[in-house]
């Protein structure tokens, strides 16, 4: 049994959880402090010392930075996007504050920081494709040379259904053990209370790692429940969205999880799709014990 000092720092990870959610939907605005502690049910008086503790940043230094990644994403999603549009459209008063705060946070200016990252530098012969815009579609499309495809995959474009799910969060670089650690704390959570083998599990990554710096990088793991399923902390509840992804079919040892990812982005940019500011997930349909792993990796798209 728990004691009360340790399950309220649980009920803390909880609602810490739900703060970051809200941030995280509302970086084209200004949410007010007041606005972001109610979300997660917290007394604005101590919930930014609260939250600094919980995350070791401070409310608004949170709110800054993914803001500043959100548009190093859309810079690189997004080549011919004009960066003071992409500046406004993150949520930034003025181009010129954006290059501040992003020369800060990336020592570099928003346009070399778009070009070091999309292979306009220099390369050794050879070594990667290039890119270039078509003049008809307007799209982004990778040129010979490409490199040769590691795994194979089935990809399709398709409307996947919301989810509503239970998920144990856990902050830290991407890979095996911090995933394992996320599904163990979510598994001994569902285990007794009969939740297990009744569908899909699903694992929710938030953050870009050539963006976000690893040990920021949220990963959530998941278990779609039905509404109004109790839970007890640190275990919390969120709606996945549904909508168009891109859904990438893989069957591959638990080593190919890196290839499977770089193969899926490969065909974003291969087939021109324009990626939604929604975090990605992977679908499980194995409990991934065998010599194998049968997954689906799903990128959201934008409506058309």
């Amino acid at each position: 049994m728990k004691s009360a000092n340790e399950a309220t720092g649980l009920d803390y990870r909880q609602r810490i959880c739900r703060a970051m959610n809200f941030i995280s939907a509302n970086l084209g605005r200004d949410p007010s402090l007041e606005e972001i502690a109610a979300a997660a049910n917290f007394s604005p008086y101590h919930f930014h010392r609260i939250f600094t503790a919980a995350t070791g940043e401070t409310v608004f230094g949170f709110l800054r930075r993914l803001r500043l990644e959100w548009a190093a994403n859309r810079l690189l999603a997004n080549p011919r996007d004009d960066v003071t549009a992409v500046a406004l459209d993150c949520g930034f008063s003025s181009s010129q504050n954006f290059a501040k705060a992003f020369r800060v946070r990336f020592g570099t200016t928003p346009t070399a920081f778009r070009r070091s990252k999309r292979g306009n530098k220099p390369r050794n012969a050879g070594e990667a494709g290039s890119f270039f815009v078509g003049q008809d579609a307007g799209q982004v499309k990778l040129v010979s040379p490409q490199p040769e495809r590691k795994i194979e995959m089935k990809a399709i474009v398709k409307e996947m259904p919301a989810w509503h799910v239970a998920y144990a969060r856990k902050i830290g670089p991407y890979g095996k053990d911090v995933c394992e650690a996320a599904f163990g704390e979510l598994m001994r959570w569902a285990g007794p209370r009969g939740l297990i083998g009744h569908g899909p599990m699903l694992g929710m990554y938030w953050d870009n790692p050539e963006v976000t710096a690893p040990a920021q990088c949220r990963t959530d793991a998941c278990l779609p429940v039905p509404p109004g399923t109790p839970v007890d902390a640190p275990i919390a509840l969120q709606d996945v969205a549904g909508g168009p992804y891109l859904v990438c079919e893989f069957d591959v040892p638990v080593t190919g999880f890196g290839a499977a990812w770089e193969e899926t982005f490969r065909y974003v940019v291969d087939h021109g799709l324009e990626c939604a500011d929604q975090p990605c997930y992977e679908l499980y349909h194995d409990d991934c014990t065998g010599p194998t792993c049968r997954f689906d990796v799903c990128v959201p798209l934008k409506k058309k």
